[in-house]
């Protein structure tokens, strides 16, 4: 028995090495290895000729992917990835992506097209007809009421050949349930429906409607909208997939069935939940390419969060920060273009502008904006406004009015006087001149300077001859 237990350990030690073997390290970022297969995979998605992907040469992309790693296990070290929100998230996500590698295909193939064969069979050659119904019904019995609803029947059906709608009409002037739906009906075949009312459906054409005819004392005309015969499965396939989805059977007896394959297939000898929850655990290993997958969603889940902590978030909210940044780099911020710095002003009248050009005088220009809500909240909206920065050749009311430009405006409605406060500049001479392109460049600094650190933190290893061995192609 010992021998037996050594033999079949050293037959795994050696699979182990022969699939570790072709699938050779590429890279190491502290304690984690990347494999070529993870390495490859993500290469080749994002790797385009022409230079216009993420990708690039195979070095450079070795590059990105291994700063992208680094940031990762940043996360990880972190905890983010025991947290319950990123658990559950990718959770969902797993379960979505692994429904149809735990469903035996050849089983929901074959229910698909008994159910397509039943469903044929059922319809007959017709098909099946979506359509909508008119019905007017006589007042009484007597012989004036039911030549007044013939006359009205005959009236709508003219109307119809003048190109009235037939769900307005039926809206209107029908007598039945089908009135509130716009006489719509619905999906019926022949052996679903009363001589009286499939001979004129199925001798009527998709969107033709029929000659009125007499219906269990009623007048009634049909309108055919659709039809759908059983003549090809493919035509069939996704709406019967669509219906099967929503039975309570269907696709839990297929993944029971997939585990039974798999758990005879490598000798598990389990229940077949059991061989399901297996399945499940093994899903990685036994589907490549569903482990690339799941690792791409996984970390691009832990390297957003990351990167919203370290990066996004904290440029946003460090207005110290910013400031401290433009205040280094002023230089940078000049305009290739001249810059309106102020705000401009639709008033009902030139009075309007005066007084909140009075108001404004000594005001610090971002408290602008407040004081003009101020003033129309006692005044009504007699004043908008457009606010700066606004760059040269962005917006023809400023090129007109600020930039002495010989171009056309639509001046706003109601509003027909237009003035503006402020000045022309060549640099930003405060953060909010930039504010935008502030946060940005801030960002890139504390990406950069993170980086750094991670790069410090973790040891990054790539070997070259594992990474050559790389392709784009199968």
């Amino acid at each position: 028995m010992k021998r037996i237990e050594t033999l079949l350990l050293l037959a795994m030690t050696v699979m182990q090495a022969g699939a570790q073997s072709a699938d050779p390290v590429v890279m190491k970022i502290g304690p984690n290895e990347v494999r070529k297969s993870e390495f490859q995979y993500f290469y080749r998605n994002n790797y385009s000729e022409d230079g216009s992907g993420k990708g690039g040469s195979l070095k450079d992309y070795a590059g990105i992917y291994a700063d992208f790693k680094l940031k990762v296990q940043a996360a990880v070290d972190a905890g983010i990835d025991t947290t319950a929100s990123f658990l559950e998230e990718f959770r969902q996500y797993r379960a979505e992506q692994a429904t149809g590698l735990m469903l035996d295909s050849a089983y929901l193939d074959n229910f698909a097209r008994m159910t397509f064969q039943r469903s044929r069979e059922e319809v007959g050659e017709d098909g099946i007809r979506m359509f909508g119904i008119m019905t007017v019904k006589p007042d009484d019995d007597s012989p004036e009421a039911v030549g007044r609803a013939s006359a009205l029947i005959d009236s709508l059906w003219y109307r119809l050949g003048e190109g009235d709608d037939f769900r307005s009409l039926a809206s209107k002037y029908s007598k039945d349930g089908a009135a509130r739906n716009g006489g719509i009906v619905g999906w019926f075949s022949r052996e679903q429906l009363p001589d009286v009312v499939a001979d004129p459906v199925f001798a009527t054409e998709v969107g033709h409607y029929s000659r009125p005819f007499d219906y269990d004392g009623n007048f009634a005309l049909v309108m055919v909208f659709d039809l759908q015969k059983f003549d090809d499965f493919e035509e069939h396939r996704e709406s019967i997939y669509q219906w099967m989805e929503q039975q309570d059977d269907i696709y839990p007896e297929a993944m029971l069935r997939k585990a039974e394959k798999l758990s005879d297939q490598y000798g598990w000898n389990l229940s077949p939940q059991d061989a399901l929850l297996r399945e499940d655990s093994l899903l990685e290993e036994l589907y490549p390419e569903f482990g690339n997958v799941s690792r791409e969603y996984h970390d691009g889940l832990l390297l957003f969060e990351i990167s919203n902590r370290e990066v996004w978030e904290k440029a946003s909210a460090d207005s110290a920060g910013q400031v401290e940044y433009f205040n280094a780099n002023r230089r940078r911020y000049k305009f290739e273009k001249p810059v309106f710095k102020g705000m401009i002003f639709f008033c009902t009248g030139k009075e309007v502008f005066d007084e909140v050009s009075a108001m404004l005088k000594d005001v610090p220009m971002d408290q602008w904006a407040d004081k003009v809500i101020d003033y129309n909240s006692g005044n009504g909206i007699n004043v908008r406004v457009m606010r700066g920065p606004i760059e040269k050749g962005k917006n023809n009311i400023a090129d007109a009015l600020v930039f002495g430009e010989d171009v056309e405006y639509e001046p706003m409605k109601g509003y027909p006087y237009i003035d503006f406060i402020g000045r022309v500049i060549d640099k930003a001479e405060e953060p909010s001149d930039v504010a935008l392109q502030l946060v940005n460049d801030y960002q890139d600094m504390l990406q950069a300077a993170w980086l750094k650190k991670l790069k410090k933190k973790y040891r990054t290893r790539i070997y070259r001859k594992a990474l050559d061995t790389v392709t784009l192609e199968d």
